[in-house]
């Protein structure tokens, strides 16, 4: 699951979700210049639930079921948790079915596919400069680290516990270990060997980061909900060269475990709506002068994004997997501006920006 706080408050919640009905066979997908792709979850135990829908900003359509549309009704698996779209390619990473696919971007039609039984990968990272795919094992605390020619495996580094967020910075990778509220530690893997450069303890439950314009890297701490005392979300900057926190913002509520970057001097991250366990409200975070606008955007969002180019967020409602989903998008000053239809679970929203052969 992409939501890092269930398990925090309340176990394996999703196995009560109930199923999205089957979609009608789409028609191939026409070219694209600017799209929004859309991972859906699916509902947990889905053998066949994770789903990859998009939006086409240039005709504003919607196309569902995208993989099964290109690959004759074949499905990608279970449970899709994350998503990197690089190079003409998108890898789609499943913690279900324990698998990640790779997809021609021009046709959606599967090149290759890799499985890592026992792993239950959740998070990806490419580093296209050495060649490599970094994916967390969520259980194991650690990370695979594959060819990204060939997605074989050849190594792996052991990080903290249920590792999930990434972010490459040069020749370090910053690990998130969420340890679902009861880890506060963000491992630095020196990428050159794949080893383990360093340990920063930061809060509670860390899940996501983000560069900001500011220079420093962001990491959105979900607090610990179950925690004796339980501890609030909490925002923490480190300095990705010396290593050291050097500023924090603490919240008043738990937070949901994303965080973005958005225009400059602005961070976005998503609280925990009261009672839900399927998101939560947007915050914005001012960072000079500092300011925070507590429910800038009101409603239980289950996913985020900021696109730079239209400079609008994006926030995708799952409506506690009792239907398909949807996606949201607002300008800097709040304002709906569109919504657009998905379907069960989105959880990762990413951007294509033009038809060139990288993104």
């Amino acid at each position: 699951m992409r939501a890092s706080l269930c398990l925090a408050l309340c176990g394996a919640i999703a196995a009560g979700c109930s199923g999205d009905p089957a979609s009608p066979v789409v028609p191939p997908v026409p070219p694209l210049v600017r799209a929004v792709y859309v991972l859906n979850e699916g509902n947990f135990g889905d053998p066949a639930g994770a789903r990859l829908s998009l939006y086409d900003i240039t005709r504003d359509s919607v196309f569902r079921d995208v993989f099964e549309s290109a690959n004759g009704g074949r499905h990608l698996g279970s449970l899709g948790d994350d998503l990197a779209l690089h190079r003409g390619r998108a890898y789609v990473l499943m913690s279900g079915s324990e698998n990640l696919t790779v997809l021609d971007l021009a046709t959606h039609r599967e090149e290759r596919t890799a499985a890592f039984p026992g792993d239950t990968p959740h998070d990806i990272v490419i580093d296209s400069t050495r060649g490599k795919i970094y994916l967390t094992r969520l259980f194991k605390g650690s990370l695979l680290v594959l060819d990204l020619a060939t997605l074989s495996i050849r190594d792996s580094v052991r990080v903290g516990n249920n590792p999930q967020g990434m972010v490459l910075l040069g020749e370090r990778l910053f690990v998130c270990n969420s340890g679902y509220g009861t880890d506060r530690r963000v491992s630095v893997v020196d990428v050159r060997a794949d080893t383990l450069l360093a340990t920063i303890t930061v809060h509670d439950g860390p899940s996501a980061a983000s560069p900001a314009s500011d220079g420093r890297l962001w990491i959105a701490c979900t607090g610990n909900a179950s925690g004796t005392p339980p501890t609030k979300g909490r925002l923490v900057a480190v300095d990705p060269v010396t290593l050291a926190v050097v500023d924090s913002v603490l919240f008043t509520e738990n937070l949901w475990g994303s965080i973005v970057a958005g225009e400059s001097g602005t961070l976005y991250v998503l609280g925990v709506d009261g009672g839900s366990f399927y998101g939560g409200p947007v915050h914005r975070i001012r960072l000079s002068p500092r300011g925070i606008s507590a429910g800038f955007i009101p409603g239980t969002f289950y996913a985020l994004a900021y696109d730079e180019v239209g400079g609008e967020v994006y926030a995708a409602s799952a409506y506690d997997f009792s239907r398909s989903g949807d996606v949201a998008v607002f300008g800097p000053d709040g304002v709906l501006r569109r919504r657009f239809g998905a379907q069960l679970g989105p959880g990762v929203i990413r951007f294509r920006r033009s038809a060139a052969a990288s993104y």
